[in-house]
């Protein structure tokens, strides 16, 4: 393999990101010179990242300033260092990735379909705008990654006219990881033997099922509350406050990636019942998913056409209509009565982890 010089460049904590950790970690077995340059907080230290090089971006969390604040100090840095690859790691990392003075291949892991999130529903001059700057810099881009087939055809024919582009599917599958400890959530934080424990991890923000899975722990008996992650926290704490379970609730902060799974594997549910709003959330095919099932929580998703086909084809868990409690709950004590049923770790790690995407991976960089 030819030695080479590659950047990954992250608008985020690359500590918090599984998609950049696999990544880094498939390159760094290739005999290659790694940096990443991102925005983190607290610099994890493990012998995993020990060859890899780390460019922390300080900026101002304030509106487009943040953008602007990371494209300046991020081309600083590419205009100061020589790189044969430059990995965009998401949409707001393009500008600075295209316009520094390398003359780097460069990659775009186009890893949601960014001018379709939720986010952007209700704010058409947003949309507008990260839909100009996609186009204008795709012209720079010789290969876009995507995590699922669905994305590849909407965006193949939304860039139809960018004939130079390679395309590349990469799924959002995690890695093999082995358990450092094992803690106990239960001992933890004094939850009764008899209770399930219902996890959400990820991003806390409004259209991922968060509201949705406080009802069902309000109205069943028998299940606990978790949920992992950094957001709009308050704003669901504060919602189950009004609906009198703050005792049937844990929140617990994001935990870095590495550490993550010693959590989920503590749990009993994984939950992913991701609100039908924008394609991006129709075209949902997250990695919390595979990482519930390689933990062995059996699942209770959204039937959106992704997940619904992976947990019916592969018998993961329960696919439910994200609006309809009645649904959730009656799904959730169809998992606990047939545990089971549901669970096949050695199945998932022979077919959606991220050792299976490796290779892939690594052809789309020197391809």
């Amino acid at each position: 393999m030819q030695h080479t010089n590659i950047a990954i460049v992250y608008l985020g904590d690359f500590f918090f990101d599984a998609r950049c950790i696999n990544m880094a970690l498939s390159l760094q077995k290739e005999n290659t010179q790694i940096s990443i340059i991102c925005t983190y907080n607290q610099k994890f230290h493990t012998s995993k990242f020990k060859n890899i090089k780390f460019y922390n971006i300080t900026i101002q969390n304030n509106g487009i300033k943040k953008y602007w604040d990371f494209h300046a100090k991020v081309k600083q840095i590419l205009n100061e260092r020589d790189f044969d690859t430059i990995i965009a790691g998401d949409l707001y990392s393009l500008s600075s990735c295209c316009l520094s003075n390398n003359k780097a291949k460069i990659i775009y892991d186009c890893r949601e379909i960014y001018t379709q999130l939720s986010a952007h529903y209700y704010k058409p001059i947003h949309k507008i705008f990260w839909n100009f700057y996609e186009r204008f810099f795709l012209k720079y881009v010789n290969t876009i990654l995507v995590t699922a087939i669905s994305d590849l055809n909407y965006l193949k024919i939304k860039f139809k006219n960018y004939t130079h582009l390679k395309w590349n599917i990469i799924y959002n599958y995690p890695s093999n990881y082995k358990l450092n400890t094992i803690i106990s959530l239960k001992e933890k934080y004094n939850i009764p033997e008899n209770k399930y424990l219902v996890l959400y991890q990820g991003v806390i923000q409004k259209k991922r099922g968060i509201k949705e899975l406080l009802y069902v722990v309000k109205n069943s008996k028998n299940l606990v509350g978790i949920i992992i992650g950094s957001g709009n926290t308050s704003y669901y704490k504060n919602y189950a406050k009004k609906l009198h379970i703050t005792h049937k609730v844990i929140f617990i902060n994001k935990i870095n990636y590495l550490d993550l799974f010693n959590y989920t594997s503590s749990c009993d549910i994984g939950w992913a019942v991701i609100q039908n709003f924008g394609i991006s959330n129709q075209n949902a095919l997250p990695n919390k998913l595979f990482e519930y099932s390689l933990m062995g929580l059996p699942v209770i998703a959204s039937n959106l056409p992704n997940m619904k086909k992976i947990i019916i084809e592969n018998n993961l868990g329960i696919v439910v209509d994200d609006k309809n409690v009645d649904e959730h709950i009656k799904g959730i004590n169809t998992l606990i009565n047939n545990y089971s049923h549901y669970v096949n770790i050695e199945k998932i790690k022979k077919t959606f982890t991220w050792q299976t995407q490796h290779q892939q991976f690594i052809h789309s960089i020197y391809e």
